[in-house]
């Protein structure tokens, strides 16, 4: 599955390795790492871009902005605890990983659409839609780890693939709450709503 496991090139042991073979297996997670960031980056550039900038019956209002925030959230908590919770029900192919981090790439675009238009949907059914974004993003990571506990045989570089997918998720979070600001600057800036920490680059 494109994992480095049995190979004569890698040692066995993580302290043995050389940092060559440590940049070499660190690269054979990329089927892994990369639906993980992608994941990560899409749904949290949703809650701080996206959802904030929702609210019924107009976005104007601040307290409706804060009450879709809150409940939008809840609902993907609520989504994250399920497929987390079921994980281990199923196995993922890594094709399903890729699936489904480009799933959650289009509700980002989704919501962006719903908050800049107000258009063709645009009430608390989107809650709907913010649960599935919970269910996506908790699918990619319990699933993602739970492959490459199965896939690398080695115990000591089973351990180590894991702490190096990890930082896949966090460097999505972080992509995404500098995205997410520009976001919700250029979704204030179309609704004409003041309080944009940064300026829209699209303005």
């Amino acid at each position: 599955h494109g994992i480095i496991r049995n190979n004569d090139n890698i040692n066995n042991t993580v302290e043995q390795m050389t940092l060559r073979e440590r940049i070499l297996f660190v690269l054979s997670l990329w089927q892994f790492m990369m639906p993980l960031f992608l994941v990560y980056a899409a749904e949290y550039a949703m809650q701080s871009g996206t959802w904030a900038a929702i609210g019924f019956p107009t976005p104007d209002n601040e307290s409706a902005r804060a009450d879709f925030y809150e409940y939008s959230n809840w609902i993907y908590q609520v989504g994250v605890l399920i497929s987390r919770s079921t994980g281990t029900l199923y196995e993922a192919s890594v094709q399903l990983l890729w699936i489904f981090s480009f799933l959650q790439i289009l509700l980002l675009v989704f919501f962006y659409i719903v908050a800049s238009t107000q258009a063709f949907w645009y009430n608390w059914s989107l809650l709907l839609p913010s649960f599935i974004v919970g269910l996506l993003g908790g699918s990619v990571y319990v699933q993602s780890f739970t492959r490459i506990s199965r896939d690398v045989v080695e115990v000591d570089l089973r351990e180590f693939a894991l702490a190096a997918t990890s930082v896949a998720d966090t460097m999505g979070i972080v992509v995404a709450d500098i995205c997410g600001l520009y976001i919700q600057s250029c979704l204030f800036r179309v609704n004409g709503m003041p309080g944009a920490v940064v300026e829209c680059p699209l303005a």
